[in-house]
């Protein structure tokens, strides 16, 4: 049967010990039950401004490159440092428009 890849969509923010606190925003592809492959990220400074933005490519604004692949949302009850929530498409591909008219190398 054929297995047609998800797309899933999620805002994460993280509290790191020493450095604070870090939004970002990800379009993901769903590997299995555990992974997703990162396919594009938006980096949200503490006024929600969009600091930073990055695609398997590139990365843009942002302090450290993304991961190629990171943990599926579901398992995010796993880390206590992370507070997440699903996005809509519209939504993350609202703030993907700001991000590439604010970073037009992406």
């Amino acid at each position: 049967m054929f297995h047609v890849k998800q797309h899933l969509y999620v805002r994460i923010d993280m509290s790191i010990p020493g450095a604070g606190s870090v939004t970002h925003l990800a379009e993901l592809e769903e590997i299995d039950s555990e992974t997703c492959t990162m396919l594009r990220i938006i980096e949200l400074d503490p006024a929600e401004r969009i600091r930073g933005a990055a695609t398997q490519d590139m990365a843009v604004g942002m302090d450290n490159r993304p991961q190629t692949v990171v943990p599926h949302p579901d398992t995010y009850a796993d880390f206590p440092d992370i507070d997440a929530r699903k996005l809509t498409d519209e939504e993350f591909e609202g703030l993907w428009a700001e991000a590439s008219a604010t970073f037009p190398e992406l």
